[in-house]
């Protein structure tokens, strides 16, 4: 039979003085405080409980006084405790410039940042006195304020699910419960866009194949040359910009590294980035001196994937084209540099947006012409596989988001008079 325990006449009631009351109101905050059960094991003689920081370890003490003595300074007295979220982003932050190695994604970090978190009142409250019920309330007020889509939500609530996750490694909580929120108002829907915005339909696709080579015969610049063979690979931007002699393998190209514009050049003077210039994993294009926002050369694509994109006849023309224009090249040599000075990203959607404006159609950009591969290939019955493949994604689901269909309305038309005709 066990001992009654003096926190035991403090609960009945028997200590009435005000030195034991006080205490009765510590043992209490603990007991709060503490995220697991607190049980008598008889065959032990002894109060045991989980360790807080560590559920596989157990603490243990003769009374439950001298258990929750042991555990005061575990739940009370964590120093990052009554840190918030605000004080600690700067230390997470720091934390993934360690662990990633696109700057691009920590310039990211901080737009959303400002946009969406600095300075509202959950990120200026204490984290350990945070609830789920508190995540509740902000995440689903969040969602309905700026009428999020799902994929946004995922990709904003990074921040604070890192920061809680930070919080929890560097021991200033001892539960991590932003893992149970859940957002129950309903997301806004994307609507998927009419065909002929997002691609260039069948008879677009002729006319600024033609009007792209016509600007070409009339001033020689490989800028237009760039932009007619991403018509026969849908690379990404950065991508096509990247592409250098050495990466043509026959009748293929190999993609295996990116352009960017990075628009937080401070970020450059981080200790990890420096050392990915050190060992060549990133390197700072030329003649960019002064500049606010500079490109970079990343020895990784978007999806950190490589992959080998076949050459059409059409493309292989374009490439001999080039090579036509550049007799001396090097390996290392950009594909579209020209007058020391390589393509930019701003460069082939300044190509695309003259060429729209040449054949008198509404400007398009650099990601329509991803689609627009993408879906004449489908439209030939290309599998969908092989067009994740040639695109470069992970999963099959974006993939399939890039494909429209190319006819024209005239030819839409036609096709629905032949299957309807009685």
């Amino acid at each position: 039979m066990r001992n009654t325990s003096k926190y035991d006449r403090i609960r009945t009631g028997e200590v009435t003085d005000v030195a034991e009351m006080e205490k009765k109101l510590r043992y209490r905050k603990i007991e709060m405080a503490h995220p697991y059960k607190i049980y008598y094991n008889a065959k032990r003689e002894a109060w045991i409980t989980p360790h807080p920081l560590d559920y596989k370890k157990r603490i243990q003490r003769k009374t439950k006084e001298a258990l929750l003595e042991a555990l005061e300074p575990l739940v009370l007295d964590k120093p990052g405790r009554k840190l918030t979220m605000s004080d600690i982003y700067p230390d997470w932050l720091e934390y993934k410039i360690q662990i990633t190695d696109s700057p691009n994604t920590i310039d990211k970090h901080e737009q959303h940042w400002h946009k969406y978190f600095e300075g509202t009142p959950l990120f200026l409250k204490p984290i350990g006195d945070i609830t789920v019920e508190d995540l509740m309330i902000w995440g689903n007020s969040l969602v309905k304020k700026h009428d999020l889509t799902s994929n946004k939500w995922q990709t904003i609530k990074t921040i604070p699910k890192g920061i809680f996750q930070y919080a929890y490694m560097k021991q200033y909580i001892s539960d991590n419960i932003f893992d149970n929120l859940r957002i129950t108002v309903k997301f806004r829907q994307p609507k998927k866009k009419i065909s002929n915005s997002q691609i260039f339909t069948n008879d677009e696709y002729e006319a600024i194949i033609n009007d792209l080579w016509t600007s070409f015969e009339k001033k020689k610049s490989k800028n237009y040359l760039a932009v007619l063979l991403n018509f026969m690979l849908g690379l990404r931007v950065g991508e096509l910009t990247a592409l250098q002699w050495s990466d043509i393998c026959g009748d293929y190209i190999y993609v295996h590294q990116e352009i960017t514009l990075l628009q937080n050049t401070e970020l450059l003077n981080k200790p990890n980035f420096l050392h990915q210039f050190e060992n060549g994993s990133i390197k700072t294009l030329p003649n960019q001196e002064n500049q606010k926002y500079q490109y970079v050369l990343v020895n990784h694509t978007k999806t950190h994937a490589e992959r080998y994109v076949p050459l059409v006849p059409e493309a292989q023309k374009i490439i001999e084209t080039l090579r036509a224009l550049s007799p001396d090249h090097r390996p290392n040599d950009f594909l579209f540099e020209q007058n020391g000075k390589n393509l930019t990203i701003r460069g082939v959607n300044s190509v695309l947006e003259y060429a729209c404006k040449h054949i008198g159609i509404e400007p398009k950009r650099s990601h329509a012409v991803r689609r627009t591969v993408a879906s004449r290939l489908s439209a030939v019955q290309y599998s969908p596989d092989g067009i994740r493949d040639i695109l470069g994604h992970q999963d099959l689901a974006t993939t399939m988001k890039y494909l429209y269909d190319p006819q024209t309305s005239a030819e839409q038309l036609e096709k629905m008079q032949r299957a309807l005709h009685v």
